[in-house]
């Protein structure tokens, strides 16, 4: 299923709605930053929580988060550190790893699963103006995969706001 985000959160907004092709809202994410990403937490039109990340407190380069269900379960982790000119994510969802693949910067990348693909992003232009498609592939987790994907392209945003 193909998902739409308005680009415009990025520079304005903590909150934001993700939408269907129809601009239907579908699911609210709400960030909470200190300097960096803290908390971000994807609900359902209800204010039902569906996922958090949450940051965990580590000393060095290494940032972590875990990946937590609405009941507070601990079902992965993302780990996030510094390459040379790139942000380098591992994702790990219980026994299995996640790599990302592609434009971190251009907002073009893809998560997969050894070879197969599980969700992708890029930015796009539509007839209701320019916005970022998640295309999520894995239908047995497709919130879980869509939630990732929005979690890592907002690191990536945080990462580029960081070293400008």
């Amino acid at each position: 299923m193909k998902y739409y985000i308005n680009p415009s959160h990025f520079a304005k907004k903590k909150d934001f709605i993700i939408r269907d092709f129809n601009q239907n809202p579908l699911f609210k994410m709400k960030g909470r930053f200190f300097l960096r990403l803290k908390r971000l937490e994807m609900t359902d039109n209800d204010g039902n929580t569906i996922l958090r990340l949450q940051k965990r407190c580590t000393l060095g380069f290494t940032r972590k988060y875990d990946i937590l269900t609405a009941e507070n379960q601990r079902i992965g982790r993302i780990k996030r550190t510094y390459g040379f000119f790139r942000p380098k994510f591992t994702v790990l969802l219980g026994d299995e790893s996640l790599k990302l693949e592609g434009s971190f910067y251009q907002h073009d990348f893809a998560l997969k699963e050894d070879d197969r693909l599980l969700a992708k992003i890029s930015k796009q232009v539509f007839p209701f103006g320019d916005a970022f498609e998640i295309d999520v592939r894995a239908e047995e987790e497709e919130k879980l995969h869509l939630f990732l994907m929005v979690g890592l392209d907002q690191f990536i945003h945080e990462f580029k706001k960081t070293f400008r």
